[in-house]
């Protein structure tokens, strides 16, 4: 399968099991957006199939995306970064490619509905939105310069009691250029004129943005201006062992704020990150108001954590055991099983105390991970954020069990250090 982050964002679903991972981690991006003002005061969550719906995140997938094939070529070189969906394109030759460059935003009743990117090729068209306080539709319509109708279905979305995400996702090539207008089919439908501007082309990271490597990460800071806001997009090359899931942005759970990401002018004063709504992992943009005195501005990167594409299975004693001492590894990092107990509240529910060996001084150190099990959940240490111990329902009589454990989470420290200067930022 290419190595293609868009695809991996289209393919969605957790179940069945064959799709992607990237928009599987928008919906846990999701629910922290939504949830992130209560975050910081538990130390204690549930992991089951019912806590998509728990945490506001539901997942719609078009029956065409489960027939999705070949779409990309596996080995690029032309760079295209498409404004808003986060994602760098890379392919053989320069495709015909159109994108939005400024997000658009439009009253939809009481609330609002803001189309945050759009991209249309050869292959396929590709819209992300984002409502406030405005209803939800499972589809839009696409009208060319000529008048030409098409329908986009719905392809993923998330939700809470006010705010959603969506995508909207068609496979093949759709005539669409220049002007258009995009139809929202609400009670009245609501015409948005929407501008599509070929995409630029380039043959570096370093040729979108400022690039700094650190710990062998490199990430790309791509800064433009939009009215009396600067939008910072970060984008990193696609990798084989491990996806971005979070660029500090929101920060690991229970870290202290100082290492989430920050934005200062040169005048040390640190500026308000508004963070924008998006369907996929990571959290890759956000704006920050300029200011009319400032020169320039640093944008730092303390740390990030990243998802790495491992599992391992492991078979564990059910029955208490105060030393155990089991050791395994996962994603190159060791994981000490210290004990096992069961819990006073259900005589099937098995306690088993981790030891993640989280070191904050070392250059990158695993934090958490899951069960993949239908239910159980995990404490958290109030300090460090990584996992104390784990939660999960054994057979009645077992003195074994075995346990797929999977989606290790891992942070990797900087920091990256971005400088903007006031010139970049002339454009509007």
């Amino acid at each position: 399968m290419p190595d293609n982050q868009l695809k991996q964002q289209l393919q969605a679903i957790p179940i069945p099991p064959e799709l992607g991972e990237r928009s599987r981690l928008g919906v846990q991006q999701a629910a922290r957006e939504l949830q992130d003002s209560r975050r910081r005061k538990r130390n204690r969550f549930k992991r089951q199939a019912s806590a998509i719906a728990a945490a506001a995140a539901v997942l719609v997938l078009a029956a065409l995306l489960l027939n999705h094939s070949k779409v990309w070529a596996s080995i690029q070189k032309a760079l295209q970064f498409v404004p808003g969906i986060g994602v760098v394109e890379e392919e053989h030759a320069t495709p015909d490619r159109y994108v939005l460059k400024q997000p658009i935003t439009v009253k939809a009743g009481d609330g609002s509905i803001m189309i945050t990117g759009f991209q249309t090729d050869e292959e396929m068209t590709y819209i992300t939105m984002a409502g406030d306080n405005a209803r939800q539709f499972e589809r839009i319509d696409l009208i060319n310069e000529q008048g030409v109708a098409y329908e986009v279905n719905r392809s993923m979305a998330t939700w809470g009691p006010s705010e959603w995400t969506a995508s909207f996702w068609y496979k093949g090539k759709l005539d669409l250029k220049g002007r258009i207008t995009l139809r929202i089919p609400l009670d009245p439908a609501i015409d948005v004129p929407v501008t599509l501007e070929q995409a630029k082309s380039v043959s570096s990271y370093s040729d979108l943005g400022e690039t700094v490597t650190v710990n062998g990460l490199p990430i790309t800071l791509i800064a433009d201006k939009q009215g009396d806001k600067a939008r910072v997009s970060l984008v990193t090359p696609q990798r084989k062992d491990y996806q971005l899931f979070d660029y500090g942005v929101f920060g690991v759970y229970m870290h202290d704020e100082r290492l989430k990401l920050r934005v200062t002018d040169d005048a040390g004063k640190q500026a308000a990150i508004e963070k924008i709504p998006g369907v996929s992992s990571p959290s890759d943009e956000f704006y920050f108001p300029l200011s009319a005195d400032a020169s320039g501005y640093t944008v730092t990167l303390p740390e990030v954590s990243v998802t790495y594409d491992d599992e391992v299975e492991i078979r564990v004693p059910t029955e208490p055991n105060a030393q155990l001492n089991q050791t395994f590894d996962i994603a190159g990092f060791p994981v000490t099983i210290t004990k096992v107990e069961r819990t006073a509240d259900d005589p099937n529910e098995v306690r088993m105390y981790l030891d993640l060996h989280y070191d904050e001084h070392a250059m990158s150190s695993l934090y958490d991970l899951s069960i993949d099990a239908l239910s159980s959940m995990a404490k958290l240490n109030e300090r460090t954020g990584a996992i104390d111990y784990m939660e999960f329902q054994a057979e009645p009589g077992s003195s074994y069990a075995t346990l797929k454990l999977v989606r290790p989470h891992v942070v990797i420290r900087g920091p990256w250090t971005f400088h903007i200067t006031a010139e970049q930022l002339q454009g509007e």
